[in-house]
């Protein structure tokens, strides 16, 4: 990120420095941070510590993603790489065996034995195979979109294992 030296400009003997820091907010729109400094050493540590504060601003809000969240993201990006008739099968899907038992969990907290319960409770159901095999498939389908994403660095349901 960008440092510019002010023109004449000084204070005690050090030159003036602004900090330009750029980033992509959570919404998708570009922002700038523009801050003062005097001395060239404290505007590349103002430059580092506004960078850390935007990076970490950054993960924590990703880490509050719900399921329920992500589930609406993923399908608003699917509806545009299937047809209609697969996204209506797939919010069926999910908001009929998926979503009632994990929507209000965080992502990055689906955990081995949560989603062994969602698959004891899916069990209970006496669904076909073939159906449970399909729940399976979509969530899994959902969380690789997560990973792709870097809202969380792997998922856990592969240790779950198949129906």
């Amino acid at each position: 990120m960008p440092i510019y030296r002010a023109k004449n400009a000084k204070k005690e003997g050090l030159q003036k420095y602004y900090v330009r820091v750029n980033y992509v907010s959570d919404s998708g729109e570009y922002k700038q941070i523009t801050r003062t400094a005097y001395g060239i050493d404290v505007a590349k540590d103002l430059e580092r510590r506004l960078e850390y504060e935007i990076k970490e601003q950054q993960k924590t809000s990703i880490h509050k993603m719900t399921v329920q969240q992500l589930y609406e993201e993923y399908i608003s990006v699917k509806k545009y790489e299937v047809r209609g008739t697969t996204i209506n099968k797939t919010e069926k899907t999910f908001k009929k065996h998926i979503l009632p038992i994990i929507k209000k969990i965080k992502i990055d907290k689906l955990s081995v034995s949560v989603l062994q319960e969602w698959k004891i409770s899916i069990e209970e159901k006496n669904l076909a195979l073939a159906t449970k095999k399909g729940l399976y498939s979509e969530l899994r389908t959902m969380l690789n979109y997560a990973v792709r994403m870097d809202y969380i660095p792997k998922h856990n349901l592969s240790k779950v294992r198949k129906f």
